[in-house]
């Protein structure tokens, strides 16, 4: 005669799953808190500038002081890109990828010198703002993150 096998429950898995659970809420979960508060910086311009510039990109182009005129459809892309930034790093805040923090320091770096070598180049002082902008938002960012990683070594 065949028996069916018994299927045993796991309540030690279900304490560690109830338990992360439990954990998982706490205000002190966070890995590295102020880093991710940071990044509320860099996803409160992001998304906001991104849609400016997909829908209004010449006004949006003025409020950044710029004293160039630009093709509205290479705006409107920058704006995308922008905006799908700030979609990224949105998401980061919310899955709370803290391992991914600190790539968001080298990214901004690469973005402040892009942004100040293309104003030496063309003296446009919307590429100046930008850049001030992204700068204090990286400031934001490694000041936190070296607080949170000198309070994680003790």
């Amino acid at each position: 005669m065949i028996t069916a096998p018994v299927i045993k429950p796991r309540r030690k898995t279900m304490n560690a799953l109830s338990t992360t659970i439990v954990n998982a809420t706490s205000a002190k979960r966070y890995q590295l808190p102020r880093t991710r508060l940071s990044l509320y910086y860099l996803v409160g311009y992001t998304l906001p500038v991104g849609l400016a510039l997909m829908f209004v990109p010449q006004m949006t182009m003025q409020l950044l002081f710029s004293n160039h005129v630009y093709d509205d459809l290479g705006l409107r892309i920058g704006g995308v890109f922008l905006f799908a930034i700030g979609m990224i790093a949105a998401g980061m805040i919310i899955r709370e990828v803290s391992r991914a923090y600190p790539v968001t320091l080298f990214v901004r770096a690469f973005i402040i010198t892009a942004l100040l070598t293309l104003y030496t180049q063309y003296g446009d002082p919307a590429l100046l703002a930008m850049s001030t902008v992204v700068t204090i938002g990286w400031i934001l960012t490694f000041l936190g993150w070296r607080k949170d990683t000198a309070e994680q070594r003790g």
